[in-house]
Order: structure tokens, then C-alpha cells, then sequence
């Protein structure tokens, strides 16, 4: 009887708080009508959008900060996705400082070498090297074929003279060349490193030009151009470009054999040599094939 009582007394009291909370809902209702209106409006308006638009809806969905953590948490993503473009342009920034690094590197190997092999000095070497590099860069020819000019004419002695005129690293006939010394100081400037390598270097670049080859061009170079054969020095200078080349891309060549330079009587000093008065062995020695691969 008391459980009756107590439990009927429980369930009037929900129904007093129920009612009070609905009349406080309709009291708010009625107090503010026109907020009701306001969203109300607001709403309808929303709904609307979304089913004229429904494209809007996947954009602000995407603009989310939720949708973006959730993106950057996503399986086979990475940080740097978004950075694909400037890892791109990064890329080939590096390409390049890569490519001048190798540059750098290829320098100093050459140096080091014809340092060690030639018995000059390393800020000598250095000189020569970078000299050849820039100046082959400028007027397109193969640096370590201006070197190998430079070891089998004078073995890297800037003073080194001949007595028919050859003069400096290259042997340039400066009276010969001498339009070509005017942009340097003029002629008293042969032996000049850096002056003799740009001379030297422009005139066995025209002789590239003129006869199609290097083998030919090295032919001219030495003052053979009419003679049968230029008793091996084009050769030698190949030979010597091809240590060079091997020397650059980081092979180990042996510094012990040392390079030799034409005798004293050099090409420009020779007479002509009849080829039939070589036997059939010598003139195949003799005989010089193109090889443009080399410029």
C-alpha cells in the first residue's frame, strides 16, 4: 500500500517537471519568435542549396580541418605530397649542382695526375686544368684534348720554346698567330699560361673546322699538313687524351710512363717523306683515321 502511494507520487512529480518543461519551451517559442524565424529560414535555405549545388557541399566538406587530418593520416600518403611541384623544381636545381660538383671532381683528379706525372706543381696543374676546362666550355672542344696537346708539345712547361717560334704550353708560332694575340696584350704574351691555352686552343679549333677531324686537325697543329704522315704525333696525342679522359671519370692510371714529345727535330722542321719508301706496315701506322667522337 505504502509502495503504491510512494510510486504514484514519483510519477506525479515526472509529469509536474514535464509539463513545466514544456511550458518553458513554448514560453522561449513564444518569447522568441522572430530567432525561431531566423533559423528556421536559415535552415530552409541550407537544404535548398544542397539540393540545387550538391558540388558545394563536397567543397566546404572538403575545407574541413577534419577532412584534412583525416587526408594526411590516409594510407599511401606522405607529408610531402603537396610539395610534388617544388620537389620538382628542387630536383633540377640539384641536377645542376651535381653536374658542377662532377665538374669539381673531374678537375681535381686531372690536376692530381698530370701533377704527379708531369713533376709540376699542384697550383700550376690547377691552372692549366681549369684554364683548359673554361676555354674548351667556351669555344667547344674537349678539355682533355687541350691537355693533351699541352703534354705532348711541351709537357706542361709554360716557358718552353723551339727554335723555329713555338712558343708556351701549346707551342703556338706566335709570328704566325699574332692577329690572335691582339684581344691578350699582343704578342709578348705567348708565354703567358692562360694566353697561350686560348690561342692555341682557337687555332686547333679552326684546324677542327677546316679539315673535318681531330687526327687531321693535330696534322696541321704540328705543321705536317702537306707531309705523308706526322711521324706519330697525333698518336700520341690521342694516346694521351684517352689517359686523360679515363683519368677524369675516376679510373686509376698509372703515372709512372712518362709521356714523350717529338724529337728535336720536330714536323715543322722535316722534310717530306716519299710513302714508298715505307714498307706496307708502316704506312697502316701512319695512316690516321677520323674519330669525331673526340670533339
Amino acid at each position: 500500500m505504502f509502495q503504491d502511494f510512494f510510486k504514484n507520487l514519483y510519477f506525479q512529480n515526472l509529469k509536474v517537471k514535464a509539463h513545466n518543461l514544456i511550458g518553458q519551451k513554448k514560453l522561449f517559442i513564444h518569447t522568441h519568435p522572430r530567432m525561431w524565424m531566423f533559423f528556421a529560414s536559415l535552415m530552409l535555405v541550407a537544404i535548398t542549396l544542397l539540393c540545387v549545388k550538391p558540388e558545394f557541399a563536397k567543397g566546404v566538406s572538403e575545407s574541413l580541418p577534419i577532412k584534412e587530418a583525416n587526408a594526411s593520416n590516409a594510407p599511401g600518403t606522405t607529408a610531402e605530397t603537396p610539395n610534388w611541384v617544388k620537389t620538382d623544381v628542387l630536383t633540377a636545381q640539384q641536377k645542376e649542382e651535381h653536374s658542377k660538383l662532377d665538374e669539381l671532381k673531374q678537375k681535381q683528379r686531372v690536376a692530381s695526375w698530370i701533377s704527379k706525372r708531369y713533376k709540376i706543381a699542384n697550383k700550376a696543374s690547377n691552372l692549366f686544368v681549369t684554364t683548359a676546362y673554361k676555354t674548351a666550355f667556351d669555344i667547344g672542344l674537349d678539355p682533355h684534348l687541350i691537355l693533351a696537346v699541352m703534354a705532348i708539345e711541351s709537357r706542361f712547361n709554360p716557358y718552353a720554346e723551339s727554335s723555329m717560334g713555338a712558343q708556351g704550353l701549346m707551342q703556338v708560332m706566335a709570328k704566325v698567330h699574332a692577329d690572335k694575340f691582339e684581344d691578350h696584350g699582343g704578342v709578348q704574351y705567348a708565354l703567358d699560361p692562360v694566353v697561350n691555352i686560348k690561342v692555341g686552343s682557337r687555332i686547333l679549333k679552326e684546324y677542327v673546322r677546316q679539315t673535318g677531324s681531330v687526327e687531321r686537325a693535330l696534322k696541321t697543329y704540328v705543321g705536317a699538313a702537306q707531309m705523308s704522315h706526322d711521324n706519330g704525333y697525333g698518336n700520341k696525342v690521342i694516346g694521351e687524351y684517352k689517359m686523360l679522359k679515363a683519368v677524369a671519370s675516376g679510373s686509376k692510371i698509372s703515372t709512372l710512363a712518362q709521356a714523350k714529345t717529338t724529337d728535336k727535330r720536330s714536323a715543322r722542321q722535316r722534310k717530306v717523306i716519299n710513302p714508298s719508301s715505307l714498307s706496307t706496315q708502316e704506312r697502316k701506322e701512319q695512316r690516321i683515321h677520323d674519330n669525331p667522337a673526340l670533339l
